[in-house]
């Protein structure tokens, strides 16, 4: 919520909520444990917005197998993605950023998801807010709400941004995907989110991926959206 809405909420919230912080510009207030189920309903009950879960794309946090007697597709040229999703040194992260470096683009790294995945609209808004100016910017990532409404603190992405469409194979708007300013990336595959939201269908199977010496055929529609995003990196 914002802060001048904060005194309202406090008042509505009194007995329920541990603390509080200032995250992104708003504030974020944390319920008690013994109330956290009931997050959603508390927050429709007092007018905030719940801070919702977001999740990386892959199919199971990310599918890859090792190529084997395959050729790869020549590369795209060279250029910098900012990739906000999980740090380099996690499966997400790495496998993102490998389809990334594997078609020519150099990678700027913002984590905005923890290494098993899991992140948050505060967290996410924050990293959009420090790249607005970057070229391109890639979310691997992103979550269902309870009233398909985007989270009002991730409503101003702008149109330098990609997103993966997920994964669910729903036509349910996956967010950040579904803002009518940002690249919606879906995969031509059943999996894949779908709808009029969707920008931009690629084929999200056997993605190619260069890790470290590993060269890695990946899954899922955050491949999908690295993919799409190298084509678009302006070249030095």
């Amino acid at each position: 919520m914002l802060p001048t809405d904060a005194p309202t909420v406090r008042k509505r919230l009194r007995g329920v909520y541990s603390h509080e912080e200032i995250a992104s510009g708003v504030i974020r207030m944390h319920l008690k444990a013994s109330e956290r189920e009931r997050v959603v309903a508390i927050a429709l009950d007092v007018g905030a917005t719940p801070n919702h879960v977001h999740l990386a794309c892959p199919i199971m946090i990310g599918t890859s197998r090792p190529v084997v007697g395959e050729r790869f597709p020549d590369l795209l040229g060279e250029g910098t993605v900012a990739l906000l999703d999980t740090p380099l040194d996690a499966p997400h992260g790495a496998l993102v950023a490998g389809v990334l470096r594997h078609h020519g683009a150099l990678v700027r790294p913002f984590p905005v998801l923890g290494a098993s995945g899991f992140g948050d609209d505060l967290t996410l808004a924050a990293a959009l807010k420090a790249t607005r100016d970057l070229p391109v910017v890639l979310v691997a990532s992103g979550t269902y709400t309870f009233d398909d409404e985007c989270p009002p603190v991730l409503s101003g992405c702008g149109r330098n941004v990609v997103a993966a469409a997920g994964n669910g194979g729903s036509a349910r708007p996956w967010w950040p995907a579904a803002l009518p300013d940002v690249t919606a990336v879906g995969a031509s595959e059943a999996f894949s989110g779908h709808g009029p939201w969707v920008d931009v269908v690629v084929s999200g199977v056997d993605v190619p991926a260069t890790v470290g010496s590993s060269q890695l055929l990946c899954t899922g529609t955050s491949f999908a959206a690295a993919l799409h995003a190298a084509t678009l990196v302006p070249v030095p």
